[in-house]
């Protein structure tokens, strides 16, 4: 499945999307948002912070941006390759 972020005219709304994708990747075993919002939460809440699951799918629907901490934290489970779609996101699919 192949995504255009590129098309998307506003530069928050495309980092939105483009963060959305990263979490269904880091989570494919997820079926539905509900499940994903939860696996997300528990993968992210740490002593210091809480994730709720409502944050993620305000997330997901591109609703709300993330701190950098969580888009840093989601880049490592996501995978060293998913770096290089932050510098072109046409190459990766």
């Amino acid at each position: 499945m192949q995504k255009s972020f590129q098309n998307l005219r506003d530069p928050q709304e495309r980092e939105r999307k483009w963060f959305a994708s990263l979490l269904w990747r880091s989570f494919p075993e997820a079926t539905s948002e509900a499940e994903l919002a939860d696996l997300v939460a528990e993968a992210l809440t740490t002593a210091q912070r809480s994730v709720n699951p409502r944050t993620v799918r305000n997330w997901l629907r591109s609703e709300n941006a993330p701190g950098l901490h969580y888009v840093l934290a989601v880049l490592a489970l996501a995978g060293a390759e998913t770096v290089f779609e932050l510098f072109d996101p046409e190459q990766t699919a």
